[in-house]
């Protein structure tokens, strides 16, 4: 059984649809995440996650990779 964790990030550099479009794009492309929320208004991230297969960390290297770092 798949152990799902969550992480919520904040993103200062979220500022559009278009941003929020390109951070659910990416997360989702990820082999381990199951559900990707951006709140472009509050620049946070909420991502679930299968916690046996992926990690805070790389969650993180995916969004700076995207253009959006978090803070953490």
């Amino acid at each position: 059984m798949a152990a799902t964790a969550t992480l919520t990030r904040t993103a200062p550099d979220i500022s559009c649809d278009h941003c929020a479009n390109a951070i659910t794009g990416a997360l989702t492309a990820l082999e381990g995440v199951s559900a990707v929320a951006v709140d472009v208004d509050g620049k946070r991230v909420d991502v679930e996650y299968d916690a046996a297969s992926m990690s805070p960390e790389q969650i993180d290297a995916a969004l700076e990779e995207e253009g959006y770092p978090p803070l953490r």
